[in-house]
């Protein structure tokens, strides 16, 4: 309930009308309302887009929650603030459970430190996963006080339909769960907790069966496709760096360093410290192993903010800093702001620049296919971008380079067999002759007069590869095979992270292989350095050397004596 005391700058109480909080809440929302009509889609947001054309209770990459609020959104308006609009509503109401959630209030601090982050002024307009998983975790917080206090049925009910959105949002809601109870272990004693587990379970389990019919492609992606092979230290720089620019472009560094140094003053803060601080360690670790994306600590900033608020409220000297780069702090975030909305021509140097002639940059392929399907190379962003601008559906043909999406499960690929396509790639690569001009920057491309590829197949081991007179050798069976394709199967091998180091054909195809289960596949070796390797099952496609990615990756060994390079 909002109430009208706060506690000042200098620690005490002053009267602060309920209508200055209202109105923040409400500037807020028709700010990012505008900004969201504005702004060109970011492509991540596009395929969660194409995610709602296809309700399911799972995706490649995330649970169905993102795809559920696109698609209710975009029922009420057809464009970029209908895709976003429930994202938005939901991005304001965290901030008001972020305020409830403060034992002591000092607004002018709330203002400032919530304005000045990066996280909420910028990310709190794009339609991804992250947003939803931030509402349901403040939602969450509320929920797991009021069962701190009173652990009855009804809170433990309560509780576990709280958990199951969360988990519905994204994955690292599970986190959440984990460091509250290791922070609060006497949890387990309490009979509620278990019936709070029984209803989240029993509401999660529509995605759990759905991970386990797809051969639990999410599972195998996160945990094991995305590790590099050799530690770098640029993966513990970007991770540190993209923490404090996220926490906010100049005042990052002091939210990190008080909500590090508050004590906990109750149960709910110990349970805000643990998440707080080991979901940044966990992801600082993970930098061992391959890049931590800087947006994986999105669950922690709940409890960021909320003890950083604490900390510096009780010390108020520290407090001149967040006021000192309050203005330039929104100076910094409004330029982006602005420049996000202006249709300008994207800037090479900038990385990330996807919001800017979009729409122009589809149409000019639209124009240039002709009337023909288009096809995207290893892009399933690019594919999705096309598909909302133009009106058109578009497929994305994953290969041996790159990494299987959602479009290697929807019903698309079999509705352009046999077709004349147009299939579209950044750069030449040797196999897309024909430059493409569009708004954006060159492209290429290639006509196919016969469209083939067979991406929506996965091919499973009985166990793993065995390397044997100089080949490796494998037993091979392919889900929904394609029984009259003459399409052969490759073996690619990868040295380091996503680098092809070979593509190996091998003594089958398609046809071959539907005629059995789990049928030796073999390909020769002679001419591969020793060595071990990541490798992935491929089959043949109308791209020339550029068959389809058909497995998860697995690990082999090639010893000296297999090979005569």
């Amino acid at each position: 309930m909002i109430t009208n005391k706060t506690i000042s700058e200098n620690g005490g109480t002053s009267k602060v009308g309920t209508l200055e909080v209202g109105w923040f809440f409400l500037g807020w929302l028709v700010i990012n309302l505008l900004q969201a009509g504005l702004t060109g889609l970011l492509d991540d947001e596009a395929y969660y887009w194409v995610y709602s054309r296809f309700p399911e209770w799972g995706y490649f990459d995330h649970p169905p929650m993102i795809a559920v609020l696109i698609r209710a959104g975009y029922g009420l308006f057809q464009n970029e603030l209908g895709l976003r609009l429930f994202i938005i509503l939901m991005s304001t109401a965290t901030l008001w459970m972020i305020w409830l959630l403060l034992e002591k209030k000092n607004n002018k601090l709330f203002y400032a430190i919530t304005s000045s982050m990066f996280l909420l002024q910028i990310g709190g307009i794009i339609a991804v996963p992250d947003l939803p998983l931030l509402f349901f975790i403040a939602l969450y917080f509320i929920t797991l006080k009021r069962f701190i206090a009173k652990s009855s049925q009804v809170n433990g009910i309560l509780l576990g339909l709280v958990i199951a959105a969360m988990m519905y949002s994204k994955y690292h809601g599970l986190l959440i769960i984990l460091f509250t109870l290791m922070a609060l272990p006497k949890l387990f004693t309490r009979p509620a907790t278990y019936t709070a587990a029984i209803i989240a379970t029993a509401l999660y389990m529509p995605h759990i069966l759905w991970q386990v019919r797809h051969g639990l492609p999410s599972v195998q992606y996160h945990l094991f496709e995305r590790n590099a092979s050799t530690y770098q230290f640029e993966f513990t720089l970007q991770y540190i760096t993209g923490q404090v620019i996220l926490a906010g472009p100049l005042i990052g560094w002091l939210i990190l360093y008080a909500a590090f140094n508050q004590k906990p003053a109750n149960e709910l803060e110990k349970v805000l410290k643990w998440t707080t601080l080991g979901i940044f360690i966990l992801f600082l670790v993970a930098t061992l192993k391959g890049r931590s994306e800087a947006n994986w600590t999105v669950p922690a900033f709940i409890g960021l903010i909320i003890l950083a608020h604490q900390f510096l409220t009780d010390h108020p000297e520290k407090q001149k800093w967040i006021y000192r780069l309050w203005i330039p702090s929104i100076l910094i975030i409004i330029i982006v702001r602005i420049y996000m909305m202006l249709d300008i021509h994207p800037q090479r140097w900038l990385k990330k620049d996807e919001f800017h002639k979009i729409a122009e940059w589809a149409k000019d392929i639209r124009d240039s296919a002709k009337g023909r399907p288009v096809v995207f190379a290893n892009s399933y962003q690019r594919a999705s971008q096309y598909w909302f601008y133009t009106g058109d559906a578009s497929f994305s043909v994953n290969s041996i380079h790159y990494r299987r999406s959602n479009y290697n499960f929807w019903p698309l690929e079999q509705q352009l067999q046999g077709r004349e396509v147009f299939v579209v790639y950044p750069d030449n690569f040797g196999v897309f002759p024909d430059t493409l001009p569009t708004a954006r920057w060159p492209m290429h491309s290639r006509s196919v007069d016969s469209f083939f590829s067979h991406s929506s197949i996965q091919l499973e081991e009985f166990s793993n590869a065995r390397v044997e007179n100089g080949e490796i050798i494998a037993n091979l069976w392919g889900r929904n095979t394609a029984p009259r394709s003459t399409a052969r199967i490759y073996i690619a091998l990868y040295a380091h992270d996503n680098d092809v180091a070979y593509i190996l054909p091998t003594n089958m195809t398609l046809q071959v292989l539907n005629q059995g289960d789990y049928i030796g596949v073999a390909a020769n070796i002679r001419n591969v350095k020793p060595g071990r390797y990541r490798y992935k099952w491929a089959i043949e496609s109308c791209i020339p050397g550029w068959p389809t990615l058909n497995s998860t990756s697995r690990e082999v060994e090639i010893p000296p004596t297999s090979s005569k390079p």
